[in-house]
């Protein structure tokens, strides 16, 4: 049981690292390692989602840019605001279980694109059940 439920917080935080530690440290079966990954990743998605947006409604002053002595631009930064301009919600979808994690995908989801929230929420779990089934198979299968 401690099992599952480290899966599945892992899952909601750092889902790359979820499928690994389901099979390799508790030997979990292929499909509850799914089940448990996608359950997780999706949680995580909802209240990362609802929590991002409440924080930019209570905080507004703090989203607005800073002082000009302070660097605003790092190159994690850049990259954010590259992608959301190039790739739009589908990349951030995409990209937010494996490269950039469920709780800042889904912070930059409910910043940006808040006024489609049925759909931002609905790629974001599409994203997580996709990548779900991918390296839970990749490490399964190879």
């Amino acid at each position: 049981m401690i099992e599952i439920i480290n899966v599945f917080l892992l899952s909601t935080v750092k889902f790359l690292g979820a499928p690994p530690l389901a099979y390799y440290v508790y030997n979990l079966p292929f499909t509850e390692v799914i089940i448990i990954t996608s359950a997780g990743g999706v949680s995580g998605v909802f209240i990362f989602f609802y929590f991002g947006a409440k924080i930019v409604k209570f905080f507004p002053n703090f989203f607005r840019p800073v002082s000009k002595n302070k660097k605003i631009f790092t190159k994690k930064n850049k990259f954010y605001v590259g992608l959301i301009r190039k790739y739009g919600l589908i990349g951030i979808a995409l990209l937010s279980p494996i490269l950039i994690s469920i709780p800042v995908g889904a912070f930059l989801a409910a910043r940006f694109f808040s006024h489609q929230k049925t759909i931002a929420l609905t790629f974001l779990c599409l994203s997580v059940l996709f990548w779900s089934i991918v390296l839970t198979s990749i490490i399964y299968f190879l």
